[in-house]
């Protein structure tokens, strides 16, 4: 349901969709996904000395931003509501999820990809047979490596922010 349906049902007051910027948890994650995505940006350029911008939106690569965004997250949680609270395990339970599916299922599909982009390049030299197909994206997920970097970073990110921010007092 839309907040301004739950406004008129009575079943919020005074929701101000604003709010959301006051609370650490957000702060954390937003900073925490968004610098991880910068740091691939500073990361291919200190590998390659180019400026490659499209790694601002870019999936896969150094460090996870999801991984980052849902450690933040969690951190930031545990530390304002206490790591043993209902709302700290909630917010573990679906970063473990995504920590997974950044190492496990998106990997697989980017080496899937990799694997349908040899077939047809290979199938295209032929005379007889020749495939008109877009080249599918193979970097879609992380290896361990990227995945703890962005945990890693994530949570100092959320330790930064908890120690700094007292917006939830």
């Amino acid at each position: 349901m839309s907040s301004g349906l739950l406004l008129a049902m009575g079943i919020i007051h005074d929701f101000n969709p604003l709010e959301i910027v006051r609370h650490p948890w957000f702060v954390s994650a937003f900073i925490a996904g968004g610098g991880a995505q910068i740091l691939k940006v500073l990361h291919n350029w200190w590998r390659t000395r180019s400026v490659e911008l499209r790694y601002l939106r870019a999936a896969g690569g150094m460090p996870s931003a999801h991984s980052a965004l849902v450690s933040a997250l969690s951190t930031a949680v545990g530390l304002t509501d206490g790591f043993d609270s209902s709302v700290a395990m909630i917010a573990v339970g679906f970063g473990l999820i995504v920590l997974c599916d950044a190492a496990t299922l998106r990997r697989a599909a980017g080496e899937h990809a990799r694997m349908l982009n040899r077939i047809v390049r290979k199938l295209s030299v032929s005379e007889d047979l020749k495939i008109e197909a877009e080249h599918l994206q193979e970097k879609l997920g992380h290896s361990g490596r990227e995945v703890v970097a962005g945990v890693a970073f994530g949570m100092a990110v959320a330790f930064a922010v908890c120690r700094v921010w007292d917006f939830w007092k």
